[in-house]
């Protein structure tokens, strides 16, 4: 029998993320804010641990994990960095960009193939493909993280700019008809990415990334609940590195 699945979090995503373990024959345990991680760290030693909660609640998540787990961890939280994880000491993590999504009673619905890089990457992608979610490894740390920031660039970029915009705009009415708009929300969320990272990255290619993601759902509405959130989340972090990131200065104004 294969070693149990530890999900940490069994929300939407970690709904979808159990299934497709079951489906790969893996016994899968979850873990809620009810449950003692402690007392079932005494009595399994699981093939790896997701963590998927939000992205709010992930500091705390990952500071739950045993000691002894710390070598089998899996994440795939938005806007996930590097920094994020690096201060819990983790040995080697898997980490999997989620270009799905799920909402209550609606099933999964694919944008592009998720990317993932670790370990535990091709229990993943083997796992997902089983429910016909595609998913792949990429080869090494420096494309991980290139596929984190367009990750995060295609979140930020699109709820931001979608709260100067008409309620219910698309990801096609967004680069068709405010495309000055994109670029300049674009443009300060990549200051904020590469502060973050302390690295430089390439501009044309993310935004090609980020317009192929948008081809694969041009009716993906730009604004989601947590967009607010989100820009004031960027505004503080660019505050700490006193960047300069005038168009989403701008949108808070309006959007106050």
């Amino acid at each position: 029998m294969k070693k149990p699945i530890v999900v940490l979090g069994i929300g939407e995503l970690g709904s979808v993320f159990a299934r497709s373990f079951l489906k790969n024959n893996y016994p899968v345990y979850p873990i809620t804010r009810n449950s003692d991680i402690d007392e079932l760290n005494k009595s399994i030693d699981p093939e790896l641990i997701l963590v998927c909660t939000g992205e709010s609640d992930l500091q705390s998540a990952l500071k739950s994990v045993p000691e002894n787990w710390k070598d089998r961890v899996v994440m795939m939280q938005n806007e996930l960095l590097p920094r994020d994880w690096e201060v819990h000491n983790f040995n080697n993590p898997t980490v999997v960009s989620v270009w799905f999504e799920k909402k209550k009673g609606i099933d999964s619905k694919v944008l592009i193939s998720s990317p993932a890089f670790g370990p535990k990457a091709q229990i993943l992608s083997a796992s997902l493909a089983l429910i016909g979610i595609p998913a792949h490894s990429v080869a090494n740390e420096e494309e991980l993280l290139f596929e984190l920031v367009l990750k995060n660039i295609y979140i930020l970029t699109t709820n931001i700019a979608g709260l100067a915009i008409e309620t219910g705009a698309t990801v096609d009415d967004l680069r068709k008809h405010h495309l000055e708009l994109m670029r300049n929300v674009f443009t300060d969320v990549l200051k904020l990415q590469s502060a973050l990272t302390g690295r430089a990255f390439s501009k044309d290619a993310l935004e090609k990334g980020m317009i192929y993601a948008f081809e694969g759902d041009l009716n993906h509405v730009c604004m989601g609940r947590s967009a607010p959130a989100r820009l004031d989340r960027a505004l503080d972090l660019a505050k700490g590195f006193k960047l300069d990131v005038p168009s989403l200065e701008k949108i808070k104004t309006l959007s106050v």
